[in-house]
């Protein structure tokens, strides 16, 4: 199958549900900046060719705010990732599994950045997201917690809090994937679970939800933001942004982990 047609199927596949969700946004301090429920539906025709998203964010008083795309697999299916009508930079990078991507391929000087990571599990998806001001600077950061079941959710925990620290076990052997931006996914590899990285800051969240990224990017330096989720005693699962020196995105890693 062609990378790019595979590529739309995995979204196609994993996504095209009612995503009934809590968002909470963090300052760069671990603060909570706001929290609201929100909805994320999906449509599309009989041959999943044509995809619309309407975006719900229920605020203060029952206010909503919303925001809707469409997409084209004529148009939106690239090479070199799926566009996404928001902005001509970002791109969305989908394994089989449903984990993925929405990033904005190039760092600018002068210009935000930013990228989700999405990851699947049954019924549940959950997001993390990261924005950069223009200077750099991280700004923000989001905790994206889905259920396709409805709400509440009955896995997902009402608590919003950062947690000052998480115990990881030393030795974590799982294995990983890349995919590349031209949609290439490479073969299933061992791997060791690394957390600690010189200039991230992390963030430890409720739901087993963890986050560290650079506290500021720029060009000339290689840097990476990563999300995992201890989804359960048995379980977790890594996902890695990689860009290089010019501020252009390399990779997205996903790992599993088997916890003993």
């Amino acid at each position: 199958m062609e990378l790019k047609v595979q590529n739309w199927k995995n979204f196609t596949d994993q996504h095209l549900y009612d995503w009934h969700g809590i968002w909470t946004r963090y300052t760069p301090t671990g603060e909570v900046k706001e929290s609201f429920r929100s909805l994320r539906h999906f449509e599309s025709n009989i041959d999943k060719t044509e995809i619309d998203q309407l975006n719900q964010y229920i605020l203060a008083d029952d206010n909503i705010k919303e925001q809707k795309w469409h997409f084209s697999q004529k148009e939106n299916s690239l090479p070199d990732g799926m566009f996404h009508p928001q902005a001509k930079s970002m791109r969305g990078y989908f394994f089989p599994s449903g984990h993925a991507t929405w990033a904005v391929t190039q760092l600018q000087e002068g210009f935000p950045f930013g990228l989700e990571l999405f990851f699947r599990y049954q019924h549940l998806r959950h997001s993390v997201g990261f924005r950069y001001d223009d200077q750099g600077n991280l700004f923000t950061i989001a905790n994206i917690r889905e259920d396709s079941a409805g709400y509440p959710s009955f896995f997902w925990s009402t608590e919003l809090e950062s947690f000052p620290s998480r115990n990881f076990s030393n030795n974590l052997q799982g294995t990983s994937i890349t995919l590349t931006p031209d949609l290439h996914i490479s073969d299933p590899l061992p791997t060791q679970f690394t957390w600690s990285r010189e200039g991230h800051q992390v963030f430890y969240l409720p739901d087993g939800v963890s986050i560290s990224c650079p506290e500021k990017v720029a060009n000339g330096t290689a840097f990476c933001c990563v999300g995992n989720w201890l989804i359960n005693e048995q379980e977790m699962q890594q996902l890695i942004a990689n860009y290089d020196a010019s501020g252009n995105f390399q990779s997205l890693t996903l790992e599993r982990y088997e916890l003993k």
